[in-house]
């Protein structure tokens, strides 16, 4: 494979062509049968006189003045699509990558049929049954996550049923794991109000043996009520470091009328963790109950699953009591099954609209988490203020801080975010942001950086491009998202990224 840097999406290399060929050769074949079965089957072809091709073209490149490092991404999609035929291709380009390591390859192609009541897929795919405890196979590029399934999958949907059926082989890190995965997933409507379903999957993973997962779900919704639970069990192999059973349970219940909503969470996750250990690639990614922060200190420290022995509640209120003002209250725990603390979590936040002038924002977080060395409990208040010069003009304002205690408060210190934003719709925005600390007080040999200084123009160019320019210094830090979570590098130079759609 080849390492030298290079733009996938001005100039691929010449073998390109001879690797989509080979690659793509098994989904044409399947392509042609599916064409030869819906003519058979009499599926409506009305639409299918014309062709529609989309594509798009992300870009990330950054350079780093004291390391002399540079990072590149890029990322080219294609889409086609004939009638109820379709072909979805990415060719991927890092050179390196966040973590100093070259690759490029076509990391997802594949061709679907879209019928009345059959989709079929040949190819990369992605998936999730019920609410992930058994598997969730999804994409998200700012955490540099990707776990495609490559194989084929069917789903059948009649009215009141669904039924899905796949085979493949999960994607590690750098390159396609060769341990097959089979499942099926079904689903049935019992009654207007009702519905259950069930999941099975079974995957045989080299040096370490079978693993099954099965479990069962069901939902109803009632006026003004919506209830979820699904329980699933996992067995494998009795291994020294691997118990032979596990199970997941994950139950929601939602409560909403006029201007109020109440959302409860429980979890229960033992011995659940379902990874296949020749690259840790994480097959499975049950709802972690703890409160997803877009503010960056807070999703700095957010919750990451400990699904060997977990069990947790998360309950949210939301409500409107006066005209522009809305009221949010979170409150999340997580403990082991001796009842100790892992994780817990008190959130408040109050948002008001003045007289569409100005749009007022004030939060406050208590964390306590047992993860982390020291066990730190951190204070984050922020206040959040936009306003709005004239219809297209605003300026905003975000102040973050973040007090830490470690050890009972006998090491303190805080982080601090400051952001100035100028914004003129639709065509950009700049933004000033500066972070400080005071924890090199507190921290032995500490030899970074005490504040970070980083101004970034975001501008749309026409209708098609979005491009982003920063420079400056950024500190490095944890991002997360949906439990998942990776350590972003800091940047002490310039990044641009440029997102193009055709």
């Amino acid at each position: 494979m080849k390492s030298r840097f290079s733009f996938p999406g001005v100039a691929l290399h010449f073998n390109l062509s001879l690797r989509l060929s080979l690659q793509l050769l098994p989904a044409a074949v399947f392509l042609i049968l599916c064409f030869d079965f819906s003519s058979a089957r009499g599926f409506d072809l009305s639409e299918s006189d014309s062709w529609s091709v989309s594509a798009s073209n992300q870009l990330e490149f950054s350079s780093h003045r004291k390391t002399h490092q540079d990072i590149f991404h890029n990322w080219t999609d294609v889409d086609l699509a004939y009638g109820i035929y379709s072909a979805n291709l990415r060719y991927e380009a890092h050179q390196p990558d966040d973590w100093g390591v070259s690759w490029e390859k076509l990391s997802f192609r594949n061709v679907q049929l879209s019928a009345e009541f059959l989709e079929l897929t040949a190819g990369n795919y992605y998936v999730i049954f019920g609410r992930g405890l058994i598997l969730r196979s999804y994409e998200n590029r700012d955490l540099r996550h990707d776990n495609n399934l490559d194989g084929v999958k069917g789903t059948i949907e009649f009215e009141g049923f669904d039924l899905t059926l796949l085979g493949g082989t999960a994607t590690g890190k750098y390159e396609r794991l060769n341990d097959p995965l089979h499942a099926a997933d079904g689903k049935v409507a019992v009654t207007d109000w009702m519905t259950a379903g069930g999941t099975y999957l079974r995957t045989h993973i080299t040096d370490f043996g079978l693993v099954r997962l099965l479990g069962g779900n069901a939902s109803l919704n009632l006026p003004h009520v919506d209830f979820y639970a699904e329980y699933a069990e996992k067995h494998n192999p009795p291994l020294a470091y691997a118990p032979d059973e596990g199970h997941g349970t994950y139950l929601s219940a939602n409560v909403y009328t006029a201007g109020l909503g109440l959302a409860l969470e429980y979890k229960d996750y033992d011995d659940f963790n379902f990874f296949n250990p020749n690259q840790n690639v994480s097959l499975n990614n049950p709802p972690p109950l703890a409160k997803e922060h877009a503010y960056t200190l807070l999703n700095r420290h957010a919750y990451e699953p400990a699904l060997i022995d977990e069990r947790g509640i998360q309950a949210e209120l939301t409500s409107s009591p006066l005209e522009g003002l809305s009221v949010l209250a979170n409150y999340s725990y997580t403990a082991d099954s001796d009842d100790e603390l892992i994780f817990s979590e008190t959130y408040g936040e109050l948002e008001y609209d003045y007289r569409d002038r100005a749009l007022l924002k004030g939060g406050f977080s208590r964390q306590e988490n047992k993860q982390e060395q020291g066990d730190p409990v951190r204070l984050a208040p922020l206040l959040d203020i936009e306003y709005y010069l004239s219809e297209s003009n605003s300026i905003n304002f975000i102040l973050e801080h973040l007090y830490t205690e470690k050890y009972d408060a006998k090491l303190t210190y805080y982080d601090q975010i400051l952001s100035l934003s100028l914004s003129q719709s639709p065509t950009g925005s700049i933004t000033l942001t500066h972070e400080r600390t005071t924890q090199w007080k507190v921290s032995e040999n500490w030899e970074g950086r005490r504040d970070w200084l980083i101004a970034t123009l975001d501008l749309s160019l026409g209708e098609n491009h979005n491009l982003s320019l920063s420079v400056g210094s950024r500190r490095k830090g944890k991002v997360c998202a949906g439990g998942v979570c990776v350590e972003k590098p800091a940047l002490d130079g310039f990044e641009i990224k440029l997102l193009s759609r055709f």
